[in-house]
């Protein structure tokens, strides 16, 4: 899981979230935690979710939080589920349209 920074560490530390929603993740996302008055704040570059909290490690859980949050809000759900239709099926024809060699 997350480690928590150390008072030695320059600030922003960076901390790897390997696990979303109970899955491994194919690449980690970096976290970038910074002290906040008061405690840290916990974000990641391209995502517009802030996690807040007494200290480091606490931040980053809530970050994870509100990122799995909106993972499983329905909306996402429902365009992650049209992409791989979509795939599926240009997929399913571009291998229709193969042509077969003659023997």
């Amino acid at each position: 899981m997350a480690r928590e920074c150390k008072v030695e560490e320059p600030i922003p530390c960076r901390i790897e979230i390997h696990r979303l929603l109970g899955r491994q993740l194919k690449m980690p996302l970096v976290a970038l935690v910074e002290p906040a008055q008061p405690g840290f704040v916990a974000h990641a570059a391209g995502i517009s979710v802030f996690g807040y909290g007494d200290d480091a490690a606490e931040a980053v859980q809530v970050l994870k939080q509100g990122i799995e949050s909106i993972c499983r809000d329905e909306g996402f759900l429902d365009l992650r589920d049209a992409i791989q239709r979509t795939l599926l099926l240009d997929n399913f024809i571009a291998g229709g349209n193969r042509k077969r060699k003659s023997r």
